[in-house]
């Protein structure tokens, strides 16, 4: 367990004790979400290619395509999909 604080861009550290026990390292991708139900923010390690193509397709609600293709996808096209989809984010 470890204290943090929001700075003024919203940015947080994890506490290093935190980050051994989960085995955390720079670059590491992590899902965050909220539980309102317990007034908890989540963060998740995202430990295979199937965590993260669902919360890369929860991030948009105008996806277009369905996760179950995204799985059924080799890895080089997921790969194309994914650049495509957070460029035409980034020009919205």
């Amino acid at each position: 367990m470890g204290f943090v604080t929001v700075n003024s861009k919203s940015l947080v550290v994890i506490p290093k004790s935190v980050r051994e026990q989960c085995g955390i390292t720079p670059g590491e991708k992590l899902k965050v979400s909220y539980d309102a139900e317990q007034n908890a923010i989540i963060m998740r390690k995202i430990d295979d290619i199937r965590d993260l193509s669902e919360a890369i397709c929860g991030i948009w609600a105008d996806n277009k395509f369905k996760l179950e293709e995204v799985r059924e996808t080799a890895d080089e096209r997921l790969e194309k999909l994914l650049k495509n989809k957070l460029q035409q984010k980034r020009f919205v």
